[in-house]
């Protein structure tokens, strides 16, 4: 009876081991695949950050238009930690927003913060995340103004205005504000709160 030889028995065995572990690898790979059949390699996620007062839309849209136009980029996620900002501002990222869903999954990820014009924002995304203690919402618009008019008084200041229409200084700090002005701002501001109410039943 033959004997068998050592090393030619470990090789076998270790072959065996080899052809075992690489069809598992590529079994793996192929069940990966099926299941997650829209995130292939190199695939990305576009994260934009928008932190601390909204005042400028621009460098935010510019991000936005950038990981809309990449076609390697699948998703964009919006990272919000924002106590809100300018209306003019939030409204125009809120829009950028609304048009990059057209071709791309947009996620909101709410920080500590996502109040007043970052929840505006949110809101213009397919899904919204937020973390248990993520303070949030505050729908709603407010304007301030000062009135400095009787301590100018008693410093002996005196102002002059030069003005070509009946409300070009309306808001000025230097004379206390008429009736016809207060329902004229207030108009203004129902009629943005309207369009963030709007925003938010359509989010």
């Amino acid at each position: 009876m033959m004997k068998k030889h050592p090393v030619l028995v470990g090789l076998i065995v270790i072959g065996v081991i080899l052809i075992v572990f690489v069809g598992s690898i590529l079994l793996l790979t192929y069940m990966f695949r099926r299941e997650t059949p829209s995130f292939a390699l190199g695939d990305k996620v576009g994260v934009v950050e928008i932190t601390g007062v909204i005042s400028n839309s621009r460098e935010v849209i510019r991000q936005i238009k950038s990981f809309v136009s990449d076609g390697g980029v699948k998703a964009i996620v919006l990272r919000i930690d924002s106590p809100g900002g300018g209306v003019g501002a939030s409204q125009e990222i809120y829009r950028e927003v609304i048009k990059a869903r057209r071709s791309k999954k947009v996620v909101a990820s709410l920080g500590g913060v996502a109040a007043s014009g970052g929840y505006y924002v949110a809101c213009g995304a397919d899904e919204i995340v937020a973390n248990p203690g993520t303070i949030t919402g505050s729908i709603g618009v407010v304007m301030q103004f000062a009135n400095i008019e009787e301590l100018l008084k008693k410093i002996g200041y005196k102002g002059y205005v030069i003005k070509s229409g009946p409300h070009k200084d309306i808001g000025s700090p230097f004379r206390e504000m008429t009736q016809e002005e207060r329902i004229l701002l207030q108009e203004v501001i129902d009629t943005v709160h309207r369009q963030f109410i709007r925003a938010v039943a359509e989010g």
